[in-house]
């Protein structure tokens, strides 16, 4: 009876972890799955529909003095949208972190740089909220502030570039969830870090083409890890 009541029990405990492993797996590939799509309707689309483009920071913040409220929401979406963007590939990463292989220790590396992510997100957005609600003294230490802020998004989307580098070539050397939707991810993260290199030398519609293809890249991972069995 003794024997029964332990094989039930580490039945019972193998079958919990594999239900963890698969929650932790379904929550890192719906990350992977929205929150790209939501960061291009949200910040691509919703901003200068709802907003308002603006060609310098003054003007931008006019706008945003007027729909304080509007902006206000748009800053609490954006920063969940960013977390999960860095939440969602940190936790494909830590999954196959592994200190005894070449891909598990890229997994880990890169797991650190989406954790550095998250925290440059919650740093940046966190800096506009006085600006938005109107705390700051005057107007030209309000644009002081939104210009460090908006400044903080280059550190934020280099260590996404970094951090796609990374996993998209653990992925790749694992080879345990679909070779092309890797190697797709490797290659996105090498044309950011490319034009990232080139800043200044690229025009920005041309530059902005390696940044919708990481997003894209970024979906694909998320649907095939989803899909696999590893």
């Amino acid at each position: 009876m003794f024997f029964i009541d332990h094989l039930n029990t580490n039945r019972s405990s193998v079958g919990f972890i594999k239900r963890e492993k698969m929650n932790s797996k379904s929550l890192s590939s719906w990350m992977l799955i929205a929150s790209p799509i939501l960061f291009f309707v949200v910040f691509i689309i919703g901003w200068d529909v709802v907003i308002g483009s603006s060609e310098t920071a003054s003007e931008e913040l006019a706008n945003i003095m007027t729909q304080q409220t509007t902006v206000a929401i748009f800053a609490v979406l954006g920063t969940a949208i960013f977390i999960s963007m860095a939440a969602g590939p940190a936790l494909l990463a830590w999954s196959k972190v592994d200190g005894s292989t070449l891909e598990g220790n890229l997994a880990f590396i890169a797991t650190m740089i989406f954790g550095a992510m998250s925290t440059i997100a919650l740093l940046s957005m966190g800096m506009g909220f006085p600006v938005i609600a109107g705390d700051t003294e005057s107007m030209l230490e309000a644009e002081w502030i939104w210009s460090v802020s908006d400044s903080m998004f280059a550190g934020l989307f280099l260590a996404w570039t970094f951090g796609n580098v990374l996993l998209g070539a653990s992925l790749w050397i694992e080879n345990k969830i679909n070779k092309i939707a890797s190697g797709v991810l490797l290659l996105a993260g090498i044309l950011m870090l490319i034009m990232h290199l080139l800043i200044g030398e690229v025009p920005e519609d041309v530059g902005f083409i390696p940044f919708i293809f990481a997003l894209v890249a970024t979906v694909i991972v998320g649907v095939f890890n989803l899909r696999s069995e590893s």
